[in-house]
């Protein structure tokens, strides 16, 4: 009878362990569901596109052929947008590698308030819109505009600047801040002890500088630059912007074209949005392969909180003070002064300064305040969205172990690498198909379909934040929470999300701003009649009504900076609170496995 008792208790046992992994593999399942639903599909179906250029044809055709491929390479066009996009990507890297390392030393020789204030200057800088920056550097330097009204230059004066040598200046001025960044945290972590051996062997500053200290900052340099050269090959906005005047030719801008024409060129934005993916991924991994070439490391005796640029540099001082302000104010002046202009070309007479143009794109029922609540709209629904599925999501990938979350987690890494202008791309392939009519999923051109661009963009980087904050939780919390019976749910709100909540405001902020100003999927996905606050803009800055556009953007530059002040003082908030919870000394856990009556074992 014992043994039957034993027998029976032992089945009982293993039925509900077997059960409960079986749940928590159901879990994971879904996690890689929503995902693959949401973010492989659509890359999956720009990648089919290239093998089967007819698959998106009104007669679909699963004939394979690469002749599309071939094609971007015959094209002269299709040629010359990618020869133009690697010159003047790498071009711009250089230009924002210089500027970005020169002003990252200055701030090294700062302190206190100075320092903030560089920093605040080039967080200001980044913040900036990629085509707000490109429009506003057009208004000031085309033929009649701000600059050249000011200073009496007749038109022609400015043909240098709308070349290629132009773009490669604006992506300087724009992009170093990644470079900066990266070389700020390098720069202090430099080990005193070799600097000090080298002048102690008789080395001068500048031997010391170019022998010892640059190539220990090599990966700090390649880190930023290679994060720049994606961002700069893969941006939409700036050649958006700039493609009236210069006339050039840009890969991402390609893209658009092909997908705007008629008919669609479904196989050449494929194949140039593969590219895109092919060349920016190849500048990470030149990164990764420079890398293991040689060895990095400082850590070779004790590491004080150096700063080997003690002695100030007022011509470093002053030419970082001067790029920093031409990089902002060029750009951010022009449009807080064009916005109130009444007439373009009376320019800075006395009598041509009004708020009109504001008041205008702030009356009810406008198409500038139409096309802001329909992007706050976007912005509050998906990131409210992120938010909760990264932290779930994020939960899932921490504290669950298996197969299933590694995929997870180089499939959120992976996505992260895509350009905008290439996602949005995708999911115009991906809910665009023939098959797809009589199941009534034709979701292109409808809310929905933005909405999950938009999603499908930033909920990589929510996941990515929630890890970080969940790789220092301490495990005993969890088990503790789960000792006294507590599922997954109770987990979540009452031991997770109080502990991560900080994170998670700032990953809802992020989202909501970045959606705002959002160019990429707006502008290929957007329904018919409903444009985007962002679409609406460069609208009219196509058409040459820059104080509209202008008006519009420092309104928009407003709300987003309102935001971002709100996300900072309740991330702040949550996260004092968090810390808390987590020094909370009652809940301590004992480290032995744990079986509890639901038939769960907790390591």
């Amino acid at each position: 009878m014992k043994m039957i008792l034993r027998s029976g208790l032992t089945m009982q046992l293993f039925t509900k362990l077997k059960f409960k992994k079986l749940g928590t593999s159901l879990y994971d399942i879904l996690g890689v569901a929503f995902l693959a639903l949401l973010i492989g599909y659509p890359i999956l179906a720009l990648l089919l596109q290239i093998v089967f250029p007819n698959l998106y044809s009104v007669h679909m055709s699963l004939a394979p052929s690469l002749a599309s491929l071939k094609e971007v390479f015959t094209d002269k066009e299709n040629l010359n947008a990618v020869l133009n996009s690697i010159f003047i990507g790498a071009a711009g890297t250089l230009a924002a590698s210089i500027i970005g390392t020169l002003i990252a030393f200055a701030a090294e020789e700062q302190s206190g308030f100075m320092r903030s204030f560089i920093d605040a200057l080039v967080w200001l800088i980044f913040f900036l819109p990629s085509y707000i920056v490109a429009e506003g550097w057009v208004m000031f330097m085309q033929d009649g505009g701000i600059l050249a009204q000011l200073l009496k230059l007749s038109n022609g004066w400015s043909s240098w600047f709308f070349s290629r040598w132009g773009v490669i200046l604006i992506m300087g001025f724009s992009y170093f801040p990644y470079v900066y960044f990266s070389m700020q945290q390098g720069i202090r972590n430099v080990n005193s002890d070799l600097i000090k051996a080298g002048r102690l062997a008789g080395g001068s500053r500048v031997q010391v500088f170019r022998k010892i200290v640059l190539p220990l900052l090599t990966p700090s340099l390649l880190a930023g630059a290679s994060i720049a050269f994606a961002e700069a090959f893969g941006d939409f906005g700036l050649p958006a912007a700039l493609m009236d005047q210069t006339q050039l030719s840009l890969l991402p801008y390609q893209i658009y074209v092909s997908l705007g024409q008629s008919p669609v060129n479904y196989p050449a934005a494929a194949c140039l949005s593969f590219l895109v993916i092919i060349i920016s991924a190849g500048a990470i991994l030149l990164q990764f392969f420079w890398m293991r070439r040689k060895d990095y490391s400082t850590v070779l005796a004790r590491k004080d909180s150096v700063n080997f640029v003690k002695r100030k540099n007022l011509l470093l001082t002053t030419g970082s003070f001067f790029i920093l302000s031409i990089s902002l104010l060029v750009p951010l002046g022009s449009t807080v002064i064009a916005s109130l202009w009444k007439v373009w070309a009376n320019g800075l007479s006395f009598g041509n300064w009004t708020f009109e143009n504001y008041s205008k794109a702030l009356k009810i029922g406008s198409a500038g305040v139409n096309a802001l609540g329909s992007s706050l709209e976007y912005a509050l629904v998906v990131a409210v969205l992120t938010m909760i599925l990264g932290v779930i999501l994020a939960y899932q990938m921490s504290f669950k172990k298996s197969a299933v979350t590694s995929f997870l987690n180089i499939l959120t890494m992976s996505v992260i690498a895509v350009p905008g202008i290439v996602l949005a791309a995708a999911f115009v392939f991906a809910w665009n198909g023939v098959w797809l009519i009589p199941l009534n999923l034709v979701l292109y051109g409808t809310p929905i379909c933005l909405g999950l661009a938009f999603m499908a963009t930033y909920l990589p980087y929510s996941i990515r934040l929630q890890l970080g904050a969940m790789g220092q939780l301490p495990l005993n919390l969890i088990k503790a929470a789960r000792v006294q019976g507590a599922g997954e749910i109770v987990v979540l709100r009452k031991i997770i999300l109080p502990l991560v909540a900080g994170t998670a405001i700032s990953t809802f902020f992020m989202t909501f701003t970045k959606i705002i100003f959002e160019l990429p999927a707006s502008m290929l996905l957007y329904p018919p009649g409903n444009p985007t606050f962002s679409v609406t803009i460069q609208h009219y800055f196509s058409e040459s009504h820059w104080s509209k556009g202008s008006a519009l953007s420092v309104i928009g530059l407003v709300i987003l900076l309102a935001a971002y002040s709100l996300g900072r003082y309740l991330m702040e908030h949550f996260s004092k609170k968090g810390k808390g919870l987590e020094e909370n000394p009652e809940l301590e856990s004992a480290q032995d496995p744990v079986l509890l009556s639901n038939g769960e074992v907790i390591l």
